[in-house]
């Protein structure tokens, strides 16, 4: 990394199909790990270690990894900053609305991300056919949900909660390219451990400034916790390495859409193959949106050695 390559066709859908794969399962999973063990810090803080923990391991074992250098974390500091905080935000999010609230404000990422990458990042604005493609998935992502699901918000902290996670995942979609872009790493398990590993003393301070750790109660703790913790930290570490890797093949508003729409299509199974609770509004509202989603075409960069350090 820190130049660009070429990647196959193959190699593009691939990484893809493995990242929406472990994306769609975590956020149902962090919701469950949530019910079991409600103290957001305590269950990131379990999967930012047990990630760092996997990638060392792995090294023993021989596989090929980047090691911490002052010089590299330096330009990590920032993301990792908010990486940690939106680790936190998306934790405390879910534990005041539901996976349907997050989702909606999800579909309206990759816009904000276009413009982002538009303004700063050197590449084309979506043309016509793109634009109305993110647009028409924010539109029926906002269908589907007046018409069924229940847009839950507990009150002014969850819209706190949930509008912090949507500004700081922007930024994270965007600075993570450029990262990937100007800071020379051997393999996609270097980033994975630069954004665990360092994440894990912000997530404490935060824990501890925010009172998560004062509101621990044993008796809130289910007998599933372990179960869901685990699973959480195990997808945690799929997540991160697939994340980067789908994120070093493709631009920052291809991988921002490519989130939101395999989101919604857990969505769609779950409501009409599972709960069957679903009406036909709701059902086309989601079809539109995948449909939509596959007509997005990724725009070019406007310049080839631009790329703001």
């Amino acid at each position: 990394m820190g130049e660009q390559k070429k990647y196959t066709t193959s190699q593009i859908v691939s990484a893809i199909i493995f990242y929406s794969i472990c994306s769609s399962m975590m956020l149902v999973i962090n919701k469950l790990a949530m019910r079991s063990l409600p103290v957001p810090s305590l269950v990131s803080l379990c999967q930012l270690v047990s990630c760092a923990i996997f990638v060392y391991v792995i090294g023993f074992m021989g596989v090929k990894i980047d090691h911490l250098e002052m010089d590299k974390v330096k330009p990590y500091a920032i993301y990792v900053l908010a990486f940690a905080a939106g680790i936190y935000s998306n934790m405390r999010a879910l534990a005041v609305s539901n996976v349907e609230t997050i989702i909606v404000f999800r579909a309206c990422t990759p816009i904000c991300v276009a413009t982002i990458e538009f303004l700063f990042m050197n590449r084309e604005f979506p043309n016509m056919k793109s634009l109305a493609a993110l647009s028409v998935v924010m539109l029926g992502a906002g269908t589907y949900v007046s018409a069924d699901a229940e847009f839950k918000m507990g009150g002014l902290s969850a819209y706190f909660w949930v509008f912090i996670w949507y500004f700081l995942l922007c930024f994270q979609m965007t600075y993570g390219k450029v990262l990937l872009q100007n800071v020379k790493l051997e393999t996609i398990w270097g980033p994975v451990l630069y954004t665990n590993i360092l994440s894990v003393i912000p997530t404490m301070v935060l824990g501890a400034t925010l009172g998560d750790f004062e509101k621990y109660d044993p008796a809130d703790v289910t007998e599933s916790a372990g179960l869901w913790v685990a699973l959480s930290c195990i997808f945690g570490i799929a997540i991160g390495y697939s994340g980067w890797a789908a994120r070093d093949m493709i631009s920052a508003t291809s991988y921002t859409l490519v989130g939101v729409i395999n989101k919604l299509i857990s969505v769609f199974v779950s409501v009409t193959f599972i709960n069957k609770s679903a009406s036909w509004t709701s059902i086309a509202a989601l079809l539109v949106c995948l449909v939509a989603g596959t007509q997005y075409e990724q725009s070019p960069e406007r310049i080839k050695n631009g790329i703001p350090k």
